[in-house]
């Protein structure tokens, strides 16, 4: 296959498909991830490959390795797409069984089936990372909502302390104040008003 070919063959997978941009089987092992790898890095590296989509097609490949050769990833990705291929067999039994489908158009080794088992694959990925979005959309909105409570706590107590400041600030005049009005007797206007009305 040429350099071109390879490169188009690459960015025309999805990146939910790290097996189809490899190459390899879907039940691979971490050897045929690496032997793949290493043929069709060599092939497209963007030091050597002569072509403006060299570049991200080598990131993509790159990417992909990495993701396979992680045991964890590569199990569950194999798990997903193992479901999607049950999912997808029973739904075409049940339509054979009520005649929606032929029974010669539910051949499971066909390609027809294995792009549609994929394209289920990919609807379960998109709908769990929806999922995953809308939890930490959600979980962003919940720490808005204490940081804006925190907030409104904080500026309660410090409206708190400049009131206590300012009292105690006024201290001294308060107590002048209150001086003078002792001095010239202690009786407040009210008072003098309520014994005029009075006589």
């Amino acid at each position: 296959m040429g350099v071109a070919t390879e490169i188009e063959r690459i960015l025309g997978h999805s990146v939910l498909d790290p097996f189809g941009i490899l190459g390899v089987a879907r039940n691979c092992t971490t050897d045929d991830v690496k032997a793949a790898y290493r043929s069709k890095s060599r092939q497209i590296h963007p030091d050597k490959a002569r072509h403006d989509q060299a570049r991200p097609a080598f990131e993509k490949l790159k990417a992909a390795e990495a993701e396979l050769m992680d045991d964890t990833k590569r199990v569950s990705i194999q798990n997903m797409m193992a479901e999607a291929r049950r999912e997808l067999s029973a739904d075409w039994k049940a339509e054979v069984t009520s005649g929606a489908r032929r029974l010669e158009d539910a051949d499971e080794s066909t390609s027809a089936f294995d792009d549609a088992a994929f394209a289920k694959y990919k609807a379960i990925m998109i709908d769990i990372e929806w999922r995953r979005r809308q939890k930490l959309k959600e979980a962003m909105a919940a720490q808005g909502t204490a940081a804006k409570k925190e907030e409104e706590a904080t500026n309660e107590k410090r409206q708190k302390r400049q009131a206590d400041k300012a009292w105690e600030d006024n201290r001294d005049v308060r107590v002048s104040d209150w001086r003078k009005f002792q001095a010239k007797g202690g009786k407040s206007k009210k008072s003098k008003t309520k014994k005029t009305k009075q006589g």
